[in-house]
């Protein structure tokens, strides 16, 4: 009995790695992606990797000045490059963003929603604009996004989307709240 579960077991495992291991990686050679927040930063980086990895990329920011920036940075790299003036908490800008991307390159075969704020403070001092804020940007821009490709991506039965979060999501900030040296870890 023991026999027969470490074969079925080794059995299992070597299934496993084949599955996991045989599967072509992801070629983004040819495929259209729109980033959000793409002029700078983590955005800037990612649409600097799909270039070099073949891909045409649409990036969409609020600020024109850094849009023409990442323009002129992403074009030297080779591939086509749109740049968009888009804000992200706009359901209609994003729609005309989307669009404009589609009209430009094709169908959206990756969505990376990176766009984001920081935005932390004690809590007193936190307005309830600046929450609404968090969560248009957060919550509410990506699912615009998302709703924007999705359908396109289901008809063709294929598409990635990637959502980038900060890992301050999963560590709290220490402004919010004062310590005593009795409550100190």
């Amino acid at each position: 009995m023991h026999q027969a579960f470490t074969l079925a077991a080794a059995g299992l495992g070597a299934w496993w790695l084949y599955r996991t291991y045989s599967r072509p990686s992801y070629s983004f050679r040819g495929k259209n992606a729109f980033v959000t927040g793409g002029s700078r930063g983590l955005g800037l980086v990612l649409a600097r990797e799909l270039l070099g990895r073949g891909a045409n990329v649409a990036v969409c920011a609020r600020d024109a000045e850094e849009l023409d920036l990442a323009f002129f940075d992403l074009q030297q790299r080779g591939g086509r490059v749109v740049v968009i003036r888009c804000d992200v908490t706009d359901h209609a800008d994003v729609r005309h963003a989307v669009q404009v991307a589609q009209d430009r390159l094709g169908p959206i075969d990756v969505l990376i929603n990176n766009a984001g704020i920081i935005g932390v403070g004690p809590l007193d001092t936190m307005r309830l604009e600046d929450f609404d804020l968090a969560l248009k940007t957060h919550l509410w821009a990506s699912l615009y996004t998302t709703f924007e490709v999705l359908p396109q991506m289901r008809q063709r039965k294929q598409g990635r989307i990637i959502n980038v979060s900060s890992s301050a999501a999963r560590s709290p900030s220490r402004t919010c709240c004062p310590t005593s040296p009795a409550s100190s870890p």
